[in-house]
């Protein structure tokens, strides 16, 4: 199920967010169930502001994930989308349904044009899921990231357009 996140989702947030496999490629790994809490916090602030949408992916009263869609820009009719979730739970297909979802109501409730994603270029399993879902490898952004071992690392920019997005839904 995708629904709004709530402070009372911290806990099952920091499982994902505190986790260094999951948080490899993305921020600093939280500690605590307060700055989980202030994260979510933030997410609805930004939601409530109309700067963004996110939603908590919730599995048998658990959230074991994140996605949403964030810079977004009326004006242009785009926005980028990026995703979280548990380790426990990859490779279920949860991301592919929860994203397909999300990528409908960007396209449709927010009439976007394009949806991005930037993804560390070894991110093997958010690069598979960019393409599943009919994203096009745009290019490259070499060295973008410091990573904690030190290492700077590429990302990756995937784009989908709305036209590319209706005609694989038939």
């Amino acid at each position: 199920m995708l629904r709004e996140p709530t402070v009372a989702d911290a806990a099952d947030v920091l499982v994902f967010r505190g986790d260094p496999d999951v948080q490899r490629y993305n921020d600093d790994p939280l500690r605590t169930v307060a700055e989980a809490e202030a994260f979510v916090e933030y997410l609805v602030a930004e939601s409530a502001a109309d700067l963004r949408r996110h939603w908590a992916l919730e599995l048998d009263g658990t959230v074991i994930g994140l996605m949403g869609l964030h810079s977004w820009h009326r004006q242009h009719r785009r926005a980028e989308v990026g995703c979280d979730m548990a380790a426990a739970h990859w490779g279920r297909g949860y991301a592919s349904e929860a994203a397909a979802a999300i990528l409908r109501h960007g396209f449709t409730a927010m009439r976007l044009h394009r949806v991005q994603a930037h993804t560390i270029a070894a991110n093997t399993r958010s690069v598979r899921l960019l393409e599943r879902l009919g994203f096009t490898r745009e290019g490259t952004l070499r060295e973008f990231s410091l990573e904690t071992d030190g290492r700077y690392h590429d990302s990756v920019v995937f784009g989908l357009l709305r036209p590319e997005w209706s005609a694989r839904r038939g």
